[in-house]
């Protein structure tokens, strides 16, 4: 039964919002709160906690250690993150942002680009830009590169410092960018170039401690991307934040943030600028009547995001400065299980859509568990089996994954992107003629699609495209 508004129960919730609120940024109040204990029911269970009131009271009473911290941390923040993910935010810095930084470092003699990555969870977004960096620079080597990753889950974090990802994490991205930029581990896992890995440093960072914020503010990054984050703050804590990141900009300095996090009222301190389809915000001395549109530089005013349902992308916990070369963190000690969830009787489209919302959070296990539900509602659903193959390759299943596919494809012979996760597994497993049987089948099926068409689960990338990667792994399989 929902909590009577002004109610015993209630008022407890509040006050445990606010200690939320304060703790880490997060708004977790009034409509919000069904969030706020769902995400500290799973917390419970990891503390060893009877019940999610019983992890309520422990916030209360502020006892919480550093170990209960980082578990609330994770259980608050979610993981949705891939490579390059937003491609036009993605186009708009390869195409404009970094290459004004670099001929304006240039023109300056000076060599240096320091870029903040103020919401990196799992590290996709710090090393994409990174590798954006190699591209553009043929004389890296020559040039002094900070580029920071900061958040405030200490599990994101080490996951991060590892540089191994699985083919979750590549869901955005052509299937030749593997080969390009990581090396094939055991188990279906890719770890990241050295290359890109040493230029890349992490450390946490809390973006609701304003000590963390003040010691940030020196001017000194040429970039921050600060995206999906400020739309869970409320407005004064995201005004804070966003005082900071000018603070800690230079004067020519770029921000970027999520296209709904776009407001005229909270970024008038900067200049928007529409780049590709993207919008970003540079410091200046410009500014901008409410309503009239500039006339320089194609830069337009934007107006305020909707504001969007709870639940954080990725906030931060604290460090001083620019840190040093950083460690994982190491491992908290072990908790007891997860306690089973009650069942709840949904419908086979409220499954699926969780199962979905699970793997993109990255939280894999559950992710698989509701897939099976999915699977049990609807033993025919090809999108199902694709998911669940997804999942398993993810979490290093390699044989496993390769029967989803195979289900998947069973039940839907036509789904390119299954015949070709399939074909990419069959070469993780050494059976090269198996790859490359899949491969000839999936470039069979292109064949008969429109060029410009986008396969399903295919994220953005046409059949054209698909056509000649499928055609370039194949020449690599002949010479392997």
């Amino acid at each position: 039964m929902p909590d009577v508004p002004g109610s015993e129960s209630t008022v407890l919730w509040e006050r445990v919002g606010s200690v939320v609120e304060r703790l880490f940024g997060l708004h977790l109040q009034g409509e919000k709160l069904p969030d706020l204990k769902r995400s500290l029911r799973g917390a419970a269970s990891e503390l060893g906690l009877s019940d999610v009131e019983a992890c309520a009271q422990l916030l209360l009473s502020e006892k919480l250690d550093a170990v209960g911290v980082e578990i609330l941390a994770s259980h608050l923040t979610i993981g949705e993150t891939y490579f390059f993910r937003d491609q036009e935010a993605f186009a708009a810095l390869s195409t404009h942002v970094l290459p004004a930084l670099i001929e304006e470092r240039r023109r300056m003699d000076s060599r240096q680009l320091r870029i903040w990555s103020a919401a990196c969870c799992t590290g996709e977004e710090t090393y994409s830009i990174g590798i954006l960096l190699r591209q553009l620079l043929p004389d890296i080597g020559s040039w002094q590169i900070n580029l920071l990753g900061t958040d405030v889950n200490p599990r994101f974090l080490r996951k991060a410092a590892e540089g191994v990802y699985g083919q979750w994490s590549f869901r955005g991205t052509s299937p030749d960018f593997r080969a390009r930029h990581f090396r094939q581990l055991a188990g279906g896992r890719y770890i990241l170039s050295p290359a890109i890995r040493r230029i890349v440093r992490f450390a946490p960072l809390n973006l609701a401690d304003e000590a963390a914020l003040a010691s940030m503010r020196d001017g000194g990054f040429d970039l921050i991307l600060c995206r999906n984050v400020l739309m869970y703050f409320t407005p004064a804590q995201a005004s804070k934040v966003v005082e900071a990141l000018h603070g800690a900009l230079r004067e020519d300095g770029w921000l970027a943030v999520a296209p709904c996090e776009a407001s005229q009222t909270l970024f008038a301190g900067f200049r928007a600028v529409h780049c590709d389809g993207a919008i970003f915000y540079q410091k200046g001395q410009v500014q901008y009547r409410r309503g009239v549109a500039p006339k320089d530089e194609g830069a337009t005013e934007v107006t305020p995001a909707k504001t969007l349902p709870a639940r954080v992308y990725a906030t931060h916990e604290v460090s001083s400065g620019f840190p040093k070369p950083a460690t994982p963190p190491s491992a908290p000690k072990r908790r007891p299980p997860l306690a089973k969830a009650k069942e709840t009787v949904l419908s086979a489209e409220a499954i699926a859509a969780r199962a979905r919302t699970l793997a993109d959070q990255r939280r894999m296990d559950e992710a698989l568990v509701w897939c099976d539900r999915w699977i049990a509602a609807e033993k025919l659903d090809p999108t199902a089996h694709y998911l669940r193959g997804m999942i398993l390759a993810e979490t290093g299943n390699v044989p496993e994954a390769g029967a989803a596919f195979e289900r998947s494809l069973y039940l839907a012979p036509d789904g390119v992107m299954a015949g070709l996760a399939l074909a990419n597994l069959e070469r993780t497993r050494g059976r090269e003629k198996h790859a490359a049987r899949h491969y000839r089948n999936v470039l069979a099926l292109l064949e008969q699609l429109p060029p410009d068409a986008y396969p399903e689960h295919a994220e953005g990338i046409s059949v054209r495209q698909l056509t000649a990667l499928v055609r370039d792994l194949m020449v690599v399989g002949d010479h392997a």
